[in-house]
């Protein structure tokens, strides 16, 4: 269904029950799915380019995080998330988090 533009505010009523939610699913999906893909990318990619300076993990998170306009609610699930990924996709290691700094893991 294509909703109709008018001039007119929605209610708060229609706000709560239609908008709201759709905000809601849309920026889970994207912490859930896009958000840590992307911060772990982010940080491997700037580690393997020498383009990484010396931060902690959060700092290096955060700027990355810069790009999406959402809060996460989970900062530790999306953490784990993208630690997972940094290890079995880029092959990195973090052995420091303060500054951050990795080991490469050898297959």
């Amino acid at each position: 269904m294509l909703r109709k533009c008018t001039d007119e505010d929605i209610s708060d009523e229609e706000c709560e029950k239609v908008i709201d939610p759709f905000y809601e699913n849309y920026d889970e999906y994207v912490v859930t799915y896009i958000m840590p893909e992307v911060i772990a990318f982010y940080i491997a990619s700037s580690f393997y380019r020498n383009a990484m300076w010396e931060a902690t993990f959060f700092q290096h998170y955060k700027s990355a995080k810069d790009i999406f306009n959402i809060d996460e609610k989970d900062y530790k699930r999306l953490k784990t998330e993208v630690i997972k990924l940094l290890r079995i996709k880029y092959s990195l290691e973090i052995i420091s988090e303060d500054p951050l700094d990795f080991k490469r893991i050898e297959y």
